[in-house]
């Protein structure tokens, strides 16, 4: 039977910014890593907004997201390593009643140091041209979505966008660099469970016992059973699959989400939207979360179109243990038609003869309870997951709080020597507050 040190199942961002730092910091074990797709990168990582933003009301995911961003923006800008990272702002639009709700976030905000800028509605129309700030009161559409008019914003400068393959790619090959190894088309059947102490008995282990994980049993591009030291299980919403058969609770639960791609290139309006200036040094509109069930759309600069999703929370199904067949979670034309486009036409007529070019979903790994991740070790079993839709936003910080608790380290050193507890976002000594500024 092969053996490792270290398997890592999942080479998404949460894996492969894992298995980096655990090759860094231990550069004599031997790591794997296991994957069921042909690439890095692959599941839902690949197929996520791929934004980031520190705005949080969390300071534990201040601390998180702000680490991760600050090394990403090392690479980029310091390493000179393309990972497409466009600093656009985050720029939420505010009706009323939420800039009351919200208020006491952005001073909590300021506080804790993280950059947040509030627009009146005036200076608002002023940089945003063609914004509906005040909706028809006699329309009835606007009226049966309960569409509220918009009185302020809030933007968040150290927000933006990246490419989720260069990152994904950056770690996959400097994790190689520094000797670790990667099998893809690898499908983890299974974790092996077996006794700390074999007795050689047939049946064990036995309930009086101790047990640990062993390994993981896999097909495809190895088959057989590998054994390993020690085992992180980092492969998102599949986390369940692997964990549930063996007692552990993983906390999370999947939910899919969906991405619109509509194009701006021959609509004059469109484009003149998207080379909104005033935000940021590129002249693109940030990211724009309106003010009704978490509407949003990003720039594609490159490709001169709009991504548009929405939160997507009401009516659609958890499912503890998702299908492995990714592409079986299929975008609805339908919901694009009747739920999204409505409200976001209200707000910016000039998507109202906007239809998607293509459309995507994916699968978000929530932790229900409080919004933040997951990073704990159970013996020899590390599991990390339940990013709530924000793995890459706080990718790097998790991969080196999964190196600490391989090392058993009380405190995980993040990005330029920022110490951080790691049983913070354990489970037996959890201390966070609940994420309040979800999208």
């Amino acid at each position: 039977m092969p053996s490792y040190d270290l398997v890592v199942v999942g080479a998404g961002i949460m894996g492969l910014a894992s298995a980096y730092h655990l090759k860094l910091n231990n550069p004599s074990k031997s790591v794997l890593v296991v994957d069921r797709f042909g690439a890095p990168g692959q599941g839902n990582t690949g197929r996520s907004n791929a934004m980031f933003r520190n705005t949080f009301t969390s300071t534990d995911n201040q601390i998180l997201a702000n680490t991760s961003i600050d090394f990403y923006l090392h690479l980029q800008n310091e390493l000179k390593v393309d990972i497409g990272l466009q600093l656009i702002g985050y720029l939420w639009l505010l009706s009323e009643n939420q800039i009351g709700r919200t208020e006491g976030y952005v001073q909590g905000m300021k506080r804790n140091g993280i950059e947040v800028e509030e627009y009146s509605v005036e200076e608002l129309r002023r940089l945003v041209g063609g914004v509906v700030t005040s909706l028809d009161r006699d329309d009835e559409e606007a009226n049966v979505m309960g569409l509220e008019d918009i009185s302020g914003a809030v933007f968040g400068p150290k927000c933006g966008r990246l490419d989720p393959e260069k990152l994904v790619r950056f770690y996959a090959s400097e994790f190689t660099r520094l000797g670790g190894k990667i099998a893809l088309k690898t499908n983890v059947e299974g974790l092996l469970l077996g006794p700390s102490r074999r007795l050689g008995i047939e049946g064990e282990p036995f309930v009086w016992q101790e047990s640990e994980v062993k390994g993981v049993r896999v097909a495809g591009g190895i088959t057989g059973d590998l054994e390993a030291k020690s085992t992180v299980v980092a492969c998102g919403a599949w986390n369940n699959e692997l964990l549930e058969p063996i007692g552990v609770d993983g906390h999370v639960k999947a939910k899919k989400r969906q991405l619109f791609s509509v194009s701006a290139e021959n609509d004059g309006p469109l484009l003149s939207l998207l080379h909104t200036k005033g935000f940021n040094n590129l002249g693109l509109i940030p990211l724009v979360i309106l003010p009704k069930s978490g509407v949003h759309f990003k720039p594609v600069s490159e490709e001169r179109k709009f991504w548009i999703a929405c939160e997507d929370e009401v009516n659609r199904p958890y499912i503890n243990i998702p299908g492995r067949d990714l592409d079986s979670y299929r975008a609805e034309a339908s919901y694009y038609e009747r739920g999204v486009h409505p409200v976001l036409a209200a707000y910016f007529p000039q998507f109202r003869n906007a239809r998607p070019e293509s459309m995507w979903a994916g699968l978000y790994a929530y932790n229900t309870v409080d919004y933040l991740p997951y990073a704990f070790r159970e013996g020899n079993l590390i599991v990390v997951g339940g990013d709530s839709g924000s793995g890459i936003m706080k990718g790097d910080a998790l991969g080196r709080i999964v190196d600490a608790l391989y090392r058993e380290g009380a405190d995980a050193s993040l990005y330029d020597g920022v110490e951080y507890g790691v049983s913070k976002v354990g489970f037996e000594r959890r201390d966070v507050k609940r994420e309040e500024w979800v999208i």
